[in-house]
């Protein structure tokens, strides 16, 4: 049985408007996203909360599964209510997706804590300070010896809004490097090669966290070991109002480390290395002392947990309620 071909005027119409909504609406939104560097303000969130695409692609999900099945109750009602419940549970959602991203690193913590120069093959979690291998990275802003940096360039952008128009900082350049380090604490050296990790140069429970803060405004130039890593960072002069950022990890700075330990070489040539997750729930290099870390990790996973869970519950409860 062969099916019904639309007539041809049908077929004008949609094709009209698919090109209509394409050029009007898809390409301008692209533009816009493209202009207010949506990709590296995702990309900062997910370095700083460890929410990768996937997780953030289920928390969408999650959401539109709720509302979808609210709207075939019936029409959502034209209440600030019903849309504060609808904020305080997509919030809600989106704090459950920061815990459940970093269980891992929760589970990973409770691992017995290993003196570097005596740990076994196996999951580790070591405190110590860092000293690198070889030559030491240079942060880009600070132009000094680092082992792991994370760097953002901020400029001031004209955004139109319904007011007219407003400036706000948008996120030109994302960066962030590491290099192979050993840990001593005292009883030895434990080399990490940190390729494979979440390297955490800035508290991670503070987003707003950094260690080096250059502001340059619109009639200045920055500093030229800033203007040397331009090319690096895929970015150009401008007279627009800049900020750079970086988060760093230098040589002495103490570090905690969770993740898999193997023996490598033999007799003189043998070294003990952390390079991978292996058996380990995560590997992750965070700066600070294993004090400071689980603190971190706690307000994380835990009271983002009992807060996102309280935050959903109400919301999807009063969405309910109020949908006719």
């Amino acid at each position: 049985m062969s099916g019904v071909v639309p007539p041809t005027g049908t077929l004008v119409i949609y094709a009209f408007v698919t090109a209509f909504l394409l050029v009007f609406v898809g390409i301008p939104l692209l533009v816009c996203l493209y202009y207010v560097r949506v990709g590296n303000e995702l990309r900062i969130v997910s370095r700083r909360t460890r929410v990768g695409p996937g997780a953030g692609f289920a928390a969408c999900i999650l959401v539109v599964a709720v509302f979808a099945p609210l709207r075939v109750l019936g029409p959502f009602p034209d209440s600030v209510w019903f849309w504060l419940a609808a904020a305080s549970f997509v919030a809600g959602v989106g704090l459950l997706t920061i815990a459940a991203s970093n269980a891992d690193w929760y589970r990973a913590l409770g691992i017995e804590s290993d003196r570097a120069g005596f740990v076994h093959d196996g999951p580790v979690r070591v405190t110590g300070d860092v000293r690198p291998v070889d030559d030491a990275l240079v942060g880009p802003f600070s132009d000094e010896p680092c082992l792991a940096y994370a760097v953002s360039v901020q400029e001031r952008r004209w955004i139109p809004n319904s007011r007219g128009s407003n400036t706000t900082m948008v996120p030109m350049a994302v960066d962030a490097d590491a290099t192979q380090f050993y840990v001593d604490d005292g009883s030895g050296e434990l080399l990490v090669d940190p390729e494979a990790a979440d390297v955490l140069p800035a508290d991670p429970a503070d987003v707003f966290a950094r260690d080096v803060t250059i502001e340059v405004e619109d009639d200045e130039c920055p500093p030229d070991h800033v203007v040397e890593r331009f090319d690096d960072l895929e970015i150009g002069p401008t007279s627009r109002e800049r900020s750079y950022r970086e988060a760093h990890i230098q040589p002495g700075d103490e570090v905690t480390v969770v993740g898999h330990c193997e023996s490598v070489g033999h007799g003189y040539a043998s070294n003990r290395v952390v390079a991978d997750a292996g058996e380990s729930p995560t590997f992750v290099v965070a700066t600070g002392s294993l004090e400071d870390v689980r603190s971190s990790v706690d307000m994380l996973v835990r009271w983002n947990a009992i807060a996102g869970s309280g935050l959903a519950g109400v919301g999807l409860f009063a969405m309910v309620w109020l949908v006719p």
